[in-house]
């Protein structure tokens, strides 16, 4: 690699070592038990054991995204065309005047969109406003009131502010402001890329969230916010070239960018993959299904019959731990509820999915 890409390893690094924002001990689901279960078993033979390979996980996930697919806006086949959108599509007047944008940019037919959800605007208000106050004062209050800053995640942060909370929340606001490589992206956004992983990117752009206004086909933003998409993923391919790309990661960085601007959405990107979810998007991808492994155990102990039920009809723990922790459940939970779990998951790290997961 040049220069630049030497420095943007050593950026790489760095950018994993701090870990503003998670409790390092809350970071994986019950300690105790993944050692007693892990001791002896590397991750190879933990694979095995499942009887899972990477092959059946990467078909998993191409299942789900084509079922997305289908659920979502019909798109025209093009895949010699990247991300560029093909065919006729309506102006952006006859698309705005046929379809219409609910709260979180998802487009729906005008019979679908909930005119009766009422919004308490003082009630935001204020917490804007606390919110506002706590993001200026945020090394104060990570460090002496962490237990308000839980607490105010957990009841949802506004949405005007729900891009910046993140940033701040995984560290990546520090990173960006303090770190001696806080112009990683800059040195890897500029290198073109292994066309090994920037062909699979492109492949995986059209199927990602296609009823969002940022990445539709239909209407006039679309092809924006796939352009953003594939940048973010090859960059980060660039930082990480040994790591590549996993598919279960374009619909996280999706969700980033639908909530900040592209650099922004980088620097949280990396912090998810190496903070919060450390080798889930790996060759192999050893974590996943060593942690599903462990969420079953957990489950024996807290509900029996369900986990007798889902060993009697065989439902591995990879068939849904590959859509609920890679992909941090969006594309699995209402929309709303998808956004409060981030929330929490930014704040208290990895063992919130584990939570959800049991509930």
């Amino acid at each position: 690699m040049s220069t630049g890409g030497s420095s943007a390893k050593a950026g790489s690094n760095n950018l994993n070592e701090h870990s503003y924002g998670v409790r390092s001990s809350e970071h994986k689901l019950i300690n105790a038990t993944s050692s007693s279960l892990l001791i002896g078993t590397n991750g190879s033979q933990q694979a095995e054991r499942i009887g899972t390979s990477e092959a059946d996980i990467q078909s998993i996930l191409e299942r789900d995204e084509h079922s997305s697919m289908q659920n979502g806006l019909k798109k025209e086949k093009d895949e010699n065309n990247e991300y560029e959108p093909t065919g006729v599509h309506p102006s952006s007047a006859e698309f705005f005047q046929n379809s219409q944008i609910d709260t979180f940019g998802f487009i729906r037919s005008p019979s679908n969109i909930n005119h009766k959800a009422a919004i308490n605007l003082e009630k935001l208000r204020r917490r804007e406003k606390k919110w506002l106050h706590m993001l200026t004062n945020w090394s104060y209050f990570m460090d002496n009131k962490y237990e308000k800053v839980r607490k105010r995640c957990r009841k949802g942060i506004p949405p005007s502010l729900r891009g910046r909370a993140w940033k701040h929340l995984c560290g990546a606001a520090f990173h960006m402001e303090f770190s001696v490589n806080k112009h990683v992206f800059e040195e890897v956004s500029s290198q073109p890329g292994d066309p090994r992983w920037t062909e699979d990117i492109k492949k995986d752009l059209n199927r990602q969230f296609p009823e969002h206004v940022m990445f539709s086909r239909a209407g006039p933003y679309g092809k924006g916010g796939k352009s953003d998409l594939f940048e973010l993923l090859k960059a980060y391919t660039v930082l990480h070239p040994e790591e590549g790309y996993c598919q279960g990661q374009a619909p996280v960085a999706a969700v980033l960018l639908m909530h900040m601007p592209l650099r922004d959405a980088f620097y949280c990107f990396v912090q998810i993959c190496h903070k919060y979810l450390p080798g889930y998007y790996s060759a192999g991808l050893e974590a996943i299904q060593i942690d599903g492994d462990i969420l079953f155990q957990v489950l024996k102990d807290k509900s029996r019959f369900s986990y007798r039920h889902l060993k009697k009809h065989r439902v591995e723990p990879v068939l849904y731990m590959v859509e609920w922790f890679m992909c941090i459940f969006c594309r699995t939970l209402p929309w709303p509820t998808v956004l409060r779990v981030w929330d929490m998951f930014f704040c208290e790290g990895y063992h919130i999915s584990a939570f959800f997961s049991l509930v």
